[in-house]
């Protein structure tokens, strides 16, 4: 479950992602007009009326479900928000929902969610939205009070936001209208998400500014790195168990299962080949005492082949396919940059303070003896990122695929009869590029960690020849990427601990700020949302997905787009 902060780090990262995802919106405003009075700020969506709620009224008056000192959030805004925040849960975990007991033809107000608490499911996707808005207006309340107003670039990414609304509206064969009121609820119209745009807009320029002041110097990463190791230590090493034979049974009158019997024969042989493994003195005498070991035991080489027979596979494979087979295991052998984790005896072991390189560890199970030998010892992760810039195209935008590509080469011919520089190409960006991520800052993308973003884009940037000022054009999934290296950043430890230091002295201040900008709720009227069907939701939500992909700053992975330093590696041994 998302906490708050985490909660408003996805408004954050997304911008304007989608003009129907990250919605959230002040009925009526205008923040292009500063000095308007909160009597203003109050006006309700013409359309609002259509809200079907039953005999409970807004103690807010007019429609209002939500409120702070200078915005008000009408319930179809809210209805909208709650829709799409269910849909999008829904299409992301699909049936894995249905572990927890979810079932999408019943009501979601006659599910448990937590049943110990008598939270409901509706209760939870309630208090999600709940939690979402209410950031979104502490970060708006902060930017009035600072004068922090939107520029040309920012409602330029509302614009690109609201035509990839329309152009998804479109696919499904509807206007913009149609689209938001049949899949999100009726009284949301086209001018309540260009406005609630313009609101997320301005709450993520606001909480850029904040999170981007904070400065840190060398000595502040280093003190922080120490007092929070732990977090940021990876290993890599080898391993490789021996099995043998175990039975166990439950005693009688007792739930704890126990081992009663081992097949000793087997142990010892287990053990002694075991105690040879760990003699070897580095990592190929390792590898290669495991090969000559799996070659002599076939039955214990899996394979794809074996998988997919019945009977005695292990005679169909070939000799080239059981090499193969062969290799694959003892590479498995290997974990690299695995997490600090002193669970288990073998992950304390790893992590202890001056563990050697090449030194070995048997550890004992009760089906298996284990052997460990460290290959790199507990290391922070110096890797070097990269700072990169780009242009995106997309045939979402243009029309098609090769006037996406035309219209690349165009621009990209542009910058170099211009004057080819960093900062005419950020310019070129903000005017032309269709990732709302990054348009705001000329396209720039900083502390680029490898694997972070789609293929052909990371490969373009993490090439060894790569050279500060490269530039070049790339295909993407998203579409045609013109793209300008900038140079490398801070090593990955670094960029790790910077983004934690921030994100503490962040939540710190935004507790702060909660509390000097009250967000009010009316919680009985917002419990007067409705909820679409399940059929809707599938629909709404992979063309709002497709959306994004189009109009966000998606060329990050969905896996690593907030990827941090809690994100390790898993080890693939058995230990």
């Amino acid at each position: 479950m998302l906490n708050n902060n985490s909660l408003f780090k996805r408004i954050c990262v997304c911008v304007v992602a989608a003009a129907a995802a990250m919605s959230v919106t002040m009925s009526g405003c205008n923040l292009q007009n500063e000095g308007e009075t909160k009597k203003e700020n109050s006006k309700v969506s013409a359309d609002s009326e259509n809200t079907q709620s039953g005999d409970v009224k807004s103690k807010f008056g007019d429609d209002i479900a939500v409120k702070s000192d200078n915005y008000n959030i009408s319930l179809p805004i809210m209805m909208y928000l709650f829709n799409y925040n269910y849909q999008n849960y829904v299409n992301y975990y699909g049936q894995y929902m249905s572990y927890y007991g979810f079932d999408a033809s019943k009501d979601l107000k006659e599910q448990y969610y937590n049943q110990e608490s008598s939270q409901t499911w509706y209760d939870y996707f309630l208090e999600m939205t709940k939690q979402y808005i209410e950031q979104t207006l502490v970060m708006a309340e902060g930017a009035k009070a600072e004068g922090v107003v939107l520029d040309d670039n920012d409602l330029k990414s509302v614009e690109t936001a609201m035509s990839s609304l329309e152009s998804t509206a479109a696919s499904n064969g509807k206007t913009a209208e149609q689209y938001i009121s049949e899949y999100y609820g009726k009284g949301v119209t086209k001018d309540d998400i260009n406005e609630c745009l313009k609101l997320t807009a301005l709450a993520q320029k606001y909480y850029n500014k904040i999170y981007d002041g904070y400065k840190y110097n060398d000595n502040d990463y280093e003190k922080f790195y120490e007092e929070n190791k732990t977090k940021y230590q990876y290993a890599d090493f080898l391993s490789f168990s021996f099995k043998f034979e175990s039975t166990s049974s439950q005693a009688s009158g007792s739930s704890e299962t126990s081992v009663v019997s081992v097949n000793e024969e087997e142990k010892q042989k287990a053990k002694a080949y075991a105690e040879d493994l760990a003699k070897c003195k580095n990592r190929k005498e390792f590898e290669d005492y495991i090969t000559k070991y799996l070659k002599a035991n076939p039955d214990l080489v899996e394979t794809d082949t074996q998988q997919s027979s019945s009977d005695n596979s292990e005679s169909s494979m070939s000799d080239e396919q059981f090499n193969q087979a062969v290799k694959a295991q003892v590479e498995a052998a290997l974990s690299q940059k695995y997490g600090y984790e002193v669970t288990s005896e073998a992950g304390k072991w790893i992590f202890e303070n001056n563990r050697k390189e090449n030194e070995t560890k048997i550890i004992e199970s009760t089906d298996a003896y284990v052997v460990i030998m460290m290959v790199k010892p507990a290391y922070r992760d110096e890797a070097v990122n990269k700072n990169v810039r780009h242009i995106l195209f997309t045939a979402d935008t243009y029309g098609s695929d090769d006037k996406a590509k035309a219209k690349a080469e165009e621009v990209y011919k542009e910058w170099k009869d211009g004057k080819a520089t960093e900062e005419s190409f950020g310019e070129l960006a903000k005017k032309y590029s269709t990732d709302t991520g990054s348009t705001s800052n000329g396209g720039l993308y900083e502390n680029v960690t490898e694997g972070q973003m789609v293929t052909e884009f990371n490969d373009w940037t993490f090439d060894k020849s790569r050279k500060p000022g490269d530039t070049g054009i790339v295909k993407t999934s998203y579409g045609y990427h013109i793209m300008y290296f900038v140079g490398d950043s801070d090593p990955a430890w670094k960029v790790a601990v910077d983004t934690q230091m921030r994100t503490d002295s962040y939540e710190t201040d935004y507790q702060k700020l909660k509390e000097k900008y009250k967000v009010q709720f009316d919680d009985d009227y917002l419990k007067t949302i409705e909820v679409f069907s399940s059929e809707s939701s599938a629909q709404s939500s992979t063309a709002a997905s497709n959306s994004t992909a189009e109009s966000s700053s998606s060329e990050k992975s969905d896996s690593k787009a907030e990827s941090s330093s809690s994100e390790k590696s898993s080890s693939k041994s058995s230990s």
